[in-house]
């Protein structure tokens, strides 16, 4: 193959190839791009001399080269049964960093492109890891995770907002007026700091089943925050997949539920360019976390529209 000259980011397999061939020291005979993956980081599952696979990850630009680095200083540090192994880092300058794993295309990917297939006992194992990745401390270096703004005061408040969050049809205006302030007082009372390890991105597509491990991939987000960060944020769509109700789960989740549900309702309301189908998923989890808020609060159930029929 051609050389790669210094200043060319190319990331196509072209390019890429004499860069892994000499970091393997094998040639590389076959490129498939895999289904799996949203960001603009290219990916490939490739098919080595010896007829081995890898997964490479390529930087693509500068936001994708930050969120790789930052993958890589995850990988280097979280215990090995909850990530791929590392094969390789090619970081040579004037080219984008490119990240080369263990290929698990014959573990069980639960999501993909064609729908969610959880097995019986998948979701347990899950929930099961995800607990035990919650005692692992985050390393030095990994910034704080990032807590949003409050949106339920803007919410409950008379004006354009409020009526945008009941046109979604999760409850009425009495059941909102009522709730108002016990779901303010939660989204205020979160606190995600903390010193453990946070995925930070965890959902059925970042996840695998490798015969007696469960895998957690894309560490592009990872950060330092509190142990139940990445279990709040899983439960939901979990649910929607299948899995237990978020409050038999984490009854005392109530900032969670309540910060969940307001900020991804935000989204909703203020991203007009959301695929119908994606603002449709977002809808049916922000019911669930309402749903989850008004357990943990002690109130009464939600009397808009059931997740289930959204």
């Amino acid at each position: 193959m051609a050389s790669v000259p210094d200043g060319v980011r190319s990331t196509s397999p072209a390019a890429l190839g004499e860069r892994l061939e000499r970091a393997l020291g094998q040639p590389v005979r076959e490129w498939v791009e895999p289904d799996t993956g949203l960001s603009a980081a290219a990916r490939y599952s490739v098919t080595l001399g010896d007829r081995s696979r890898v997964f490479v990850k390529a930087a693509t630009d500068e936001q994708t080269e930050r969120w790789l680095r930052t993958e890589y200083l995850a990988l280097q540090h979280v215990p090995e049964r909850f990530v791929p192994g590392v094969l390789a880092w090619l970081d040579e300058p004037g080219c984008f960093p490119v990240l080369v794993v263990e290929d698990l295309r014959r573990a069980h990917w639960p999501a993909s492109h064609q729908g969610v297939d959880w097995r019986a006992g998948d979701i347990d194992r899950v929930l099961t890891t995800v607990s035990d990745l919650s005692r692992v401390q985050a390393p030095p270096g990994f910034v704080p995770s990032r807590q949003g703004p409050a949106h339920w005061p803007a919410f409950v408040r008379e004006g354009p907002d409020r009526d945008a969050f009941l046109d979604l049809g999760l409850c009425s205006a009495a059941w909102l007026t009522d709730a108002a302030h016990l779901l303010v007082k939660a989204e205020a009372s979160l606190d995600d700091s903390g010193d453990r390890l946070v995925h930070g991105d965890l959902r059925s597509d970042n996840i695998c089943i490798d015969a007696e491990r469960v895998v957690f991939v894309d560490w592009s987000t990872a950060s330092r925050g509190h142990a139940e960060h990445d279990l709040a944020h899983l439960l939901p769509t979990l649910h929607l997949e299948g899995g237990p109700v978020p409050f038999d789960v984490l009854p005392a989740g109530r900032g969670w539920a309540a910060a969940g549900c307001a900020s991804l309702a935000r989204r909703v309301l203020d991203e007009r360019a959301l695929p119908p189908w994606l603002a449709r998923v977002f809808v049916r989890l922000i019911a669930i976390d309402l749903s989850w808020a008004a357990s943990c609060l002690g109130l009464p159930r939600p009397d808009g529209i059931d997740w289930q029929a959204i």
